[in-house]
């Protein structure tokens, strides 16, 4: 996540999302947004176009999914009014979420991640919002992606976590997850909820990791099911 991303329609679909499930809950999700610098990626990554997708907040069957987070995000429009520290102390939303605010570098990755584990300590759910998704190369270390052992590191911590995977430009949509869900299986990781995917452009998926006694628990087999039958117009449940 950069903060320039902040307010765009995957954002919205995000925190329509973790709403929805922190409500059901009557918890408080942790979000840890895998904040990145754009010139911790690369040279050229500010020089991007992307995360100018807010045509959505002049589309009023949109805007009233959620009228309280459309509302706050209009403020966003321009892009250097998009501040992490000043949303998360400002936004309604952390009365469903608690913010993992700190910015991750190359150097630093792994003390970032180890405080993020205490910082969750009391989340059963945890949310990861990387720039692109799951990273399948185990060799290779990108900041626009979570790592597997990551995810392992939570999952040994007894967390459900539910991370963004942005669409591939190259596969069908249900292949690309079938080779998400079989990565993690050889990992030993077994993905049994549904995948979410969200009508955006392009589309972003949801992928639920837990282990299976802890997801009954917490009814999400149901909650996921109310939630696509809420808006079904907007997103779809999967299973690959």
């Amino acid at each position: 996540m950069q903060e320039r991303y902040l307010g765009d329609v995957h954002d919205f679909y995000k925190f329509l999302f973790l709403k929805y499930l922190s409500k059901k809950l009557k918890e408080k999700i942790g979000l840890n947004w895998y904040l990145v610098s754009p010139k911790q990626v690369s040279l050229s990554e500010d020089k991007k176009k992307d995360g100018e997708k807010r045509n959505y907040l002049k589309n009023k069957e949109i805007c009233n999914l959620d009228s309280s987070i459309s509302e706050e995000f209009i403020n966003f429009i321009q892009i250097e009014k998009r501040n992490i520290i000043d949303f998360t102390e400002r936004t309604h939303l952390k009365r469903y979420i608690k913010f993992y605010n700190k910015k991750i570098t190359v150097l630093q990755r792994k003390s970032w991640f180890q405080e993020s584990l205490f910082f969750f300590k009391n989340q059963e759910v945890i949310f990861l919002d990387p720039d692109n998704g799951i990273l399948k190369n185990k060799n290779k270390n990108s900041l626009k992606h979570i790592l597997i052992d990551e995810i392992n590191r939570y999952l040994i911590e007894k967390k459900i976590v539910i991370f963004t995977q942005f669409q591939s430009y190259n596969t069908n949509h249900l292949i690309y997850l079938r080779e998400i869900k079989d990565f993690f299986l050889s990992n030993n990781v077994e993905i049994l909820m549904p995948i979410l995917r969200n009508r955006t452009a392009p589309n972003t998926f949801f992928v639920t990791a837990g282990n299976k006694k802890a997801l009954v628990n917490k009814k999400l087999f149901q909650l996921y099911k109310m939630y696509g039958e809420k808006f079904k117009d907007k997103v779809e449940l999967i299973t690959v």
